[in-house]
């Protein structure tokens, strides 16, 4: 179609300033960390073979491609959506790109129905889990989703969908994760680290679903700071993360996929979305390749957060993010206690 061609216009034309941009934006370098080299198939298998892993959000984009990457190798995968029919499409899919080879036999894969987008929601998801009888070994957790426009903002708790499944209900299944997952048991938090978030931009209004939203671009700032600053906060406050030796965590960044999961924010986002994919998209193979490489590497903290952005480099804080964190931490760490406590009234309805 002629957008196409505009797009691909727009790509040619402005590669180079976009290149340029993707780098400057990322935050300060982890030399701890340095750069997490990409495993082979066979490589990855002696890290995963046999062991259970978890895809919250693993029916699309990146948590299919990393559950794509894991079952190759040989991990029992347990993915996890919204629907019964995205689960079966994804399998159907996953098996279908991972043939048996002399080198590697795939492992086993399910799907269980289960959303995190309202508190009681990601309640039942995670009685669910602990009510199994399997222990996860590794979760890879990147449901996400951006406004849509057409439908109301907030969801049945009056939060911003957005950040309710980016912050909320991420805070709950990772407050409660020694339920379902083994101890020294790997954490992969997909999300938006490494970047120089502009974090001026964080609305504690809309984080506290005391406003809607008006724009993307705000929207996906105070998710994503709010992200940040409660991964902060379990390492502050929660037991089994700030005893630093239950739970190995790490964030890291997406990157530009190849996919149509973000339109549907108005023509010139999609266009500007179009065009940069063109220039730097990778496929959700390859990002998966990348997500399952970094959730097993020796490289990262075993004491504390690990950040990685989405060319594989190890990424810390600035001086500026940091300070905002600590500064929010404690505002941010008490409006999600409060409604973990009204989690009460799920087993009531």
């Amino acid at each position: 179609s002629w957008k196409v061609f505009i797009a691909i216009g727009i790509a040619i034309s402005i590669r180079p300033l976009v290149t340029t941009l993707i780098w400057l934006k990322h935050a300060p370098a982890d030399d701890f960390i340095g750069k997490i080299p990409l495993l082979s198939t066979e490589d990855l298998m002696t890290h995963v073979k046999g062991k259970n892993a978890l895809l919250i959000g693993g029916t699309r984009g990146v948590g299919m491609g990393t559950a794509l990457a894991l079952y190759r190798a040989g991990a029992h995968v347990t993915i996890v959506g919204r629907s019964d029919h995205s689960g079966a499409k994804a399998i159907a899919s996953i098996q279908q790109l991972s043939p048996s080879t002399p080198t590697s036999t795939p492992g086993t894969i399910n799907f269980v129905q289960g959303d995190i987008g309202t508190i009681c929601t990601t309640m039942k998801l995670i009685e669910q889990l602990s009510a199994s009888p399997k222990s996860y070994d590794f979760a890879v957790v990147s449901a996400a989703t951006f406004p849509d426009w057409t439908k109301p903002l907030q969801n049945d708790d009056g939060l911003d969908k957005s950040f309710a499944i980016a912050v909320v209900g991420r805070f709950l299944v990772y407050r409660n994760a020694h339920l379902f997952m083994n101890r020294h048991a790997r954490i992969v938090n997909v999300l938006a680290a490494g970047e120089k978030l502009p974090i001026d931009l964080f609305d504690r209004e809309i984080a506290s679903g005391e406003r809607d939203v008006t724009g993307l671009f705000e929207a996906m700032i105070t998710f994503a700071i709010g992200n940040e600053i409660m991964m902060d906060g379990l390492y502050t406050h929660d037991d089994h993360f700030a005893s630093k030796d239950y739970f190995t965590m790490v964030s890291t960044h997406p990157g530009l996929l190849k996919t149509d999961l973000h339109r549907g924010q108005g023509f010139l986002f999609d266009m500007l979305e179009t065009a940069m994919v063109s220039i730097a998209g990778t496929t959700e193979e390859e990002v998966g390749v990348l997500q399952s490489s970094i959730l097993v590497s020796k490289q990262l903290h075993l004491n504390g957060l690990s950040f990685v952005d989405s060319f594989g480099y190890g990424r810390v804080h600035d001086v500026k993010t940091k300070s905002f964190i600590e500064e929010n931490s404690s505002w941010l760490w008490k409006m999600l206690s409060k409604l973990e406590k009204s989690s009460a009234k799920c087993s009531a309805v």
